[in-house]
């Protein structure tokens, strides 16, 4: 089965929809499979994230979605406690998806175990469908198994992390976490960047 995703993002500030990748499609010829939440913006009308399916030819129907898990600062503190001491039973590879300059001028990292992978060169350089050589010599840390590993994205304030996930789960990963509190929420507050 292969799955395409419709992502809408809305700007806070001017209230504009913008789709993450360019789009002609009219939402009401789309066979909607489940709606997994609404947005409500532009005099009142009710805007669905949709997550659309189509038969690609496979008979692999039990196959399903990858979920994307939102977890809050108590949760990310128990993954960081098995990534640090090499415990727990899932294999998490947390990432940062902040950019260098941000991370090194701001907070620095929530762990030395934390790898760094800007946003821009997820999508820029198609980094969760690099094929392993290829991803370890690029971001300087082996590429994560999309059967094996758990994903654990942060950024900032979970935007980017959210979108890293959306990513990792189009490129064919199953297990995916969003920390959707970042280090604005780990540790303690905005920081100002200069």
């Amino acid at each position: 089965m292969l799955l395409l995703s419709l992502f809408i993002y809305v700007s806070s500030i001017s209230g504009v929809l913008s789709f993450n990748r360019p789009c002609f499609v009219s939402p009401r010829h789309l066979p909607v499979s489940s709606v997994t939440s609404k947005l409500s913006f532009l005099h009142g009308r009710d805007l669905q994230r949709m997550f659309l399916s189509s038969d690609g030819g496979s008979d692999d129907d039990d196959q399903q979605p990858p979920t994307i898990t939102n977890i809050d600062k108590a949760e990310m503190t128990k993954i960081l406690s098995h990534v640090d001491n090499g415990t727990g039973d899932k294999n998490y590879v947390v990432i940062d998806v902040r950019g260098e300059p941000e991370i090194m001028m701001g907070t620095g990292t929530m762990s030395e175990k934390v790898h760094i992978l800007p946003l821009p060169q997820i999508t820029m350089m198609g980094a969760f469908d690099m094929d392993d050589k290829s991803f370890e010599a690029q971001f300087n840390f082996p590429k994560p198994s999309a059967e094996e590993d758990t994903l654990v994205f942060t950024c900032k304030m979970g935007g980017r992390s959210q979108q890293a996930a959306q990513l990792a789960a189009m490129s064919g990963y199953k297990n995916i976490i969003n920390y959707t509190g970042g280090a604005d929420d780990w540790f303690g507050g905005e920081f100002v960047y200069t």
